[in-house]
């Protein structure tokens, strides 16, 4: 039925197939990123380009300090979320995020000028949390830092 309503609309079949390929390549390629994880991203205030304040899916992955969200559903673009803080981590409510398991595990990012929510599974809070799984020591200098003189 929908081959027939897209030959009749002169669609070639040839494009749905390439275009069916790219999506499922790039969800593949999106998939096996090191550190990539299932969920749900919004925005509680503030703004982030190309967020909302409903829930978002997609796969994120971070790079420093800095969340890349793709969303979904053809994971075609990226969101930069550069994340000043991880202020809260906490279970999500009943029914608040669906799709992500019985008991998804919420945080809260703080950037500039925005505070976004992410969600996962509980099994991927380890991936959810990213450069904040481990908290740095102060005493410690790592490379690339300035000295504080």
């Amino acid at each position: 039925m929908l081959i027939a309503l897209l030959a009749v609309l002169g669609v070639d079949l040839a494009v749905v197939a390439v275009f069916a390929a790219v999506v499922y390549g790039r969800k593949r390629w999106v998939k096996r990123q090191p550190g990539a994880f299932r969920g749900a991203v919004r925005i509680e205030s503030g703004n982030v380009h190309g967020l909302r304040s409903k829930w978002s899916r997609g796969y994120g992955h971070w790079v420093r300090d800095i969340l890349v969200w793709t969303k979904a559903p053809f994971l075609l673009r990226n969101i930069l979320i550069p994340a000043d803080a991880l202020t809260q981590q906490r279970p999500a409510q009943h029914h608040e995020v669906r799709r992500l398991g019985d008991e998804p595990t919420v945080i809260r990012l703080e950037t500039d000028d925005a505070v976004a929510e992410v969600a996962a599974k509980t099994d991927n809070v380890a991936l959810l949390m990213g450069p904040y799984h481990h908290p740095l020591n102060p005493d410690v200098r790592y490379p690339g830092t300035p000295t504080g003189t």
